[in-house]
């Protein structure tokens, strides 16, 4: 059953796609708006807060609300609360690589007390996409240690994730992953590529997969576009 403020936003929503509120239409103040929908301003800030969020509506203060997108923006959710919840981000998109290279442990900072056997890891860039978008959510760079590098001609036929690919040809399998999450600066080609101002605010998520046997099989460095990515997590506590 939806909340009050979840029928005010849809009744937005209705009045957008019936053409009676446009693009660039400022709605009243929060005060003549909640009156005249006979609700509070409690209600109406959460119905704007729900719009806000996605993408329809933007709120200034001492300025107002305007509409600025006639339909909600798509995110990619991540809703995680296992081991196969990680995974599944790769499984569920669509990844396009740009490029590989061979990087030495010293050139990456994030490889930083990493080991691979020659001292040189292979890179691969790609940027992700959610299934029928056009603008990625993601620019992901992947760090492969000497030992699996050998997956570089089968990227060619690589979709979703490396990964994948790695167990598939070497006959291994993701036992543990190790994940951090941190906000900073967007780098200036991860920028470019997102469509993001440089040095804008971006999320990064950091992650090593090991094999069952507990051996590094990729470090993943991903720098997620901050309106078109969002990451839940729900995880049960056993009982003592």
């Amino acid at each position: 059953m939806s909340t009050l403020y979840e029928k005010v936003a849809q009744s937005i929503m209705d009045q957008i796609e019936e053409g009676s509120l446009s693009v660039g239409d400022g709605l009243p103040p929060e005060a003549d708006y909640a009156a005249q929908l006979g609700i509070s301003r409690t209600t109406l800030r959460l119905a704007f807060e729900k719009l806000e969020n996605q993408g329809v509506l933007e709120r200034r203060k001492r300025i107002g609300t305007k509409i600025i997108s006639a339909a909600p923006k798509r995110r990619y959710s991540m809703a995680t609360t296992d081991l196969n919840d990680l995974l599944n981000l790769g499984r569920d998109t669509r990844l396009v690589l740009r490029g590989t290279r061979t990087v030495r442990t010293a050139d990456i900072p994030e490889l930083d007390g990493l080991v691979s056997e020659t001292g040189h890891w292979l890179e691969i860039t790609g940027v992700r996409f959610m299934k029928g978008e056009t603008e990625p959510f993601s620019v992901n760079r992947v760090y492969v240690p000497a030992r699996f590098a050998a997956i570089e001609p089968a990227l060619k036929d690589v979709e979703t994730s490396i990964f994948e690919a790695i167990e598939t040809i070497f006959k291994v399998q993701v036992g543990r992953i190790q994940q951090s999450v941190t906000a900073r600066p967007c780098p200036a080609t991860e920028a470019q590529l997102l469509g993001l101002a440089e040095h804008s605010a971006t999320l990064q998520i950091q992650a090593q997969l090991f094999t069952e046997e507990d051996a590094l099989l990729e470090v993943s460095l991903a720098t997620y576009h901050p309106e078109r990515f969002q990451m839940n997590t729900d995880l049960r506590i056993a009982p003592k």
